[in-house]
């Protein structure tokens, strides 16, 4: 007698599809960011008066690094970062005096809490131009925020922000003077200082 052939598959000879297995983000942009960076980095200005990764160093983070490097950002004066005064538990982390596209001049930087103490309460930045004669004019003082400054943490470094706008510099200036000042913004009388003059 013979058998009559079901027309349903036997599960046992049921073939599982593939796993296809989640595929990770491409990593492709960000490696071909980073190969234009270091070439551009190796191949441009070698033989500048200043190299590129001095213009990268002193800036305030990336993006103020690349758009100083491409020629958005220019100095305006150099910064001289004075010894903090009223304690040492905050410092000017970095800092630059940059000409803007409106004529004036903007001076701006971070702070950050120096290792080993708690953040201030009460601190701000006091700014003062130095003049090609050895003269030191006061500027204003700024205020910082965030306010405290946040703590460090996991591998981040905290960091508060200041900003001033000048309308220019005053003539003769050769270097703009920076003071982490642990005191009320309104209680500060813009001294000027005695430790910065060789800074």
């Amino acid at each position: 007698m013979n058998r009559m052939h079901s027309c349903q598959d036997d599960p046992r000879q049921r073939r599982k599809p593939p796993s296809i297995s989640p595929r990770k983000p491409s990593s492709i942009p960000a490696r071909v960011t980073m190969l234009a960076i270091i070439t551009f980095f190796s191949t441009s200005e070698l033989t500048s008066a200043e190299s590129l990764w001095s213009k990268f160093s002193r800036s305030t983070g990336l993006l103020d690094g690349l758009l100083t490097i491409f020629g958005v950002r220019n100095d305006a004066a150099p910064i001289k970062i004075c010894p903090s005064s009223g304690g040492g538990a905050g410092r000017i982390a970095a800092a630059r005096a940059i000409a803007a596209s409106r004529g004036n001049v903007e001076i701006y930087g971070n702070v950050r809490t120096t290792f080993g103490y708690a953040a201030p309460l009460h601190a701000h930045v006091d700014i003062f131009f130095r003049l090609r004669d050895g003269k030191i004019i006061p500027g204003k003082a700024v205020d910082y925020f965030p306010r405290p400054i946040p703590n460090s943490i996991r591998g981040s470094i905290g960091l508060s922000r200041f900003f001033a706008q000048f309308d220019a510099l005053p003539e003769d200036s050769e270097a703009v003077l920076l003071r982490f000042h642990q005191v009320e913004k309104s209680q500060c009388d813009l001294a000027i200082p005695t430790d910065c003059k060789d800074v």
